[in-house]
Parts: C-alpha cells; sequence; structure tokens
C-alpha cells in the first residue's frame, strides 16, 4: 500500500534524525561518533570527512616541537593559544589515529551520490598535471549553488598549477586570483571571522595574530600590491557567480 498523503506523526516521531551539522563543532570526535549511523547519507559522508580532514591537518602541522628548542623560540604565546584553539575541538581523536584513505573514501561517497560540496573538494584531489579541461563542464553547476565551500575550492582547484588565469579580460597572477577567490568565499559566508579556523591558522602558522577577520590576516601576510589587486578582483568574482557569468570566470566558451 502506497501512502499519497503526509507520513502520520507517530512513524515520523520513530525515525531516527541525523544530528544537525554545526558550523564549527566544538568536538570533532563527538560529531563524527554520532553521525556514524548515517554515513551513507551523501551529506552526513561529507561532513563527517571534512571533521576528518581537519583534525588529521591539525595533527601533521601541530605534531610536537623538538623538545630541546625553546617553544618560545619558535613561536610567541599568541601562536601557541591560537594553536591550542585549532587543536582542542580535535582532542578526542589524540588515541585514534585518522586514517587519511578514509577521509577520502567518504569524499568519493559523497561526490558519487552527488553531493556538490564533495565534487569540489575531490577537483583538489586531482592530479595537478591533468588537463583542467575535462572537469570544467561540471564548475558551473557547482558554483550554481553557491556554497561559499564549493566556491572556495573551485576557485583553489582553477588557480592550481596556473601561473596566470583570466578573468574577465584580464590576465591575473595566480597568486592574486587565488586570494580573490578566497576573499569571495568570505562575502558570501565563508567562516573568515575573528574567531575562525582559517583566522586562526594565520596567527598560529603565520604569525599574523590579532587580526579582526581572515581579511586582515591576509592583508598583513601578503605583499600590499598582490592583496589590493585581489581586493579589487573579488567583486567581480562574487557578481559573476551571483549571475551565473561563466565566461567572466573563464569556464565556458
Amino acid at each position: 500500500m502506497s501512502v499519497t498523503g503526509p507520513v502520520p506523526h507517530e512513524i515520523l516521531s520513530k525515525r531516527p534524525l541525523v544530528p544537525a551539522a554545526s558550523p564549527s563543532p566544538r568536538d570533532f570526535r563527538g560529531f563524527v561518533e554520532v553521525r556514524r549511523a548515517w554515513l551513507s547519507e551523501t551529506a552526513v559522508a561529507y561532513e563527517v570527512s571534512q571533521a576528518l580532514e581537519e583534525c588529521y591537518a591539525v595533527s601533521l602541522a601541530l605534531a610536537p616541537a623538538d623538545p630541546f628548542v625553546a617553544v618560545a623560540a619558535q613561536r610567541s604565546w599568541a601562536a601557541m593559544a591560537a594553536g591550542e584553539s585549532l587543536a582542542a575541538p580535535c582532542r578526542g581523536f589524540e588515541a585514534q589515529r585518522i586514517d587519511p584513505n578514509e577521509v577520502l573514501a567518504l569524499l568519493r561517497h559523497a561526490a558519487d551520490g552527488g553531493e556538490a560540496r564533495a565534487r569540489a573538494r575531490m577537483l583538489l584531489m586531482r592530479d595537478v598535471t591533468a588537463p583542467k579541461e575535462e572537469a570544467l563542464a561540471e564548475i558551473p553547476a557547482l558554483l550554481a549553488h553557491l556554497d561559499p565551500g564549493v566556491v572556495r575550492d573551485v576557485g583553489a582547484f582553477l588557480v592550481r598549477g596556473e601561473t596566470e588565469v583570466v578573468l574577465g579580460e584580464t590576465r591575473v597572477p595566480a597568486r592574486v586570483a587565488v586570494i580573490a577567490w578566497e576573499l569571495a568565499a568570505c562575502d558570501l559566508g565563508y567562516a573568515c571571522g575573528a574567531d575562525s579556523r582559517l583566522t586562526l591558522g594565520q596567527c598560529a602558522f603565520g604569525g599574523t595574530c590579532g587580526a579582526g577577520s581572515y581579511e586582515d590576516a591576509l592583508s598583513r601576510s601578503e605583499p600590499r600590491e598582490d592583496f589590493d589587486a585581489a581586493r579589487e578582483i573579488r567583486s567581480g568574482i562574487v557578481r559573476a557567480l551571483r549571475t551565473s557569468d561563466w565566461r567572466w570566470l573563464g569556464i565556458a566558451a
């Protein structure tokens, strides 16, 4: 018998619900474990993959320092505090080694299921020497979601391995374009505030502590000429994304 009307409340009340994703979990291990029962769902698989990927990257970046070198001689107290803020949500994994193959498998599952964020992330897993042309056909559909994470990953993919790219009718150095794409992602809602993991990372590893935002941190770490050029280009990227002007972005003939 098929049900053509609304699903009865008593059935809905018995259906297990996928826990809502947090934009910045305080406990990545808990975030992952509570979602393992729903990994067949592509959105959940993607979110879990990113929690694991984040903590795997943190474990590498914050590996124990040489005990014979004074810590204060290597990093400022502010940088150490930022590093601790990055590491704290990943403490639950300290006794468990994160397998990067699991991260990739989850991403592939999500991407194969059509999850746009995973498909964009998988672009960065491609061989840097592989021609981009074969991947360009799907990029407009990915960017049409206006998801800031997708925008950031696609932008990184388009620029990777290039010395310059064309945006509008202007040839832009790749080092400038990658900043512009990141700023555009911030404009579209990517977490770029003072307490975001991007900004904390700039403090922990780039020495730009005290920045009020990721953009502020980049303004301190990048050459002024490059940063100013990127700030001018970012508005064009955002406009092109919102109007589906793929030609301006250099991804349509």
